[in-house]
């Protein structure tokens, strides 16, 4: 009885003590989700790569997310400086004043490069956390899935002092779209 009792004893603690732990890695990632959507989004640069197996193409953006919707605004390559698009319906909708970029279309002709910002900051607002927890590097690295126009779409993201400072986004088991972060703040 006493065997009993004691291995009960520690199969609970076991239990407890894996769930506490899970419960403080996925902490972080729910905070930051609970002050971004407080704050009713953020804004951030990022440089952008979109990756289309053969070539690749690079561009800046300046963004401005809130809770449905992003402004985003080309700041290099000087061709296309200052090119704004607003981003709707979890960037599946991108309208330009005046001009266009064509940058192409990602996974299977479903996502565009330009709205790799909308997306990345989707996922931080609403999308399914698959997984989180600190890397080697000190980096804290959090993964979302995100369904988009039927196509799953993964889209890890790397926090810094507790701000995203790298994101890839991933279709097929293969990174379409990379974005380094700079100048992050929340609205408000």
């Amino acid at each position: 009885m006493r065997r009993i009792s004691a291995l009960l004893m520690m199969l609970l603690t076991v239990c407890f003590c894996g769930c506490q732990s899970e419960e403080c890695t996925l902490r972080p990632a729910i905070e930051f989700r609970a002050d971004l959507v407080q704050a009713g989004g953020c804004s951030f640069s990022a440089e952008v790569e979109a990756d289309f197996g053969d070539t690749t193409e690079e561009f800046s953006l300046r963004c401005e997310a809130q809770q449905d919707s992003m402004d985003i605004t080309v700041t290099a390559p000087e061709t296309l400086e200052g090119i704004t698009a607003h981003v709707t319906g979890d960037g599946g909708k991108i309208t330009y004043e005046g001009m266009s970029a064509e940058f192409g279309l990602l996974a299977n002709g479903n996502v565009s490069p330009a709205a790799a910002p909308a997306i990345t900051a989707a996922c931080w607002q609403r999308e399914y956390i698959s997984a989180a927890g600190q890397e080697d590097d000190g980096l804290y690295r959090v993964t979302y899935e995100k369904d988009y126009d039927e196509k799953r779409l993964i889209v890890d993201t790397w926090f810094k002092n507790d701000l995203p400072i790298y994101a890839e986004v991933c279709y097929n088991n293969q990174r379409i779209l990379k974005l380094t972060i700079t100048d992050f703040a929340l609205n408000g």
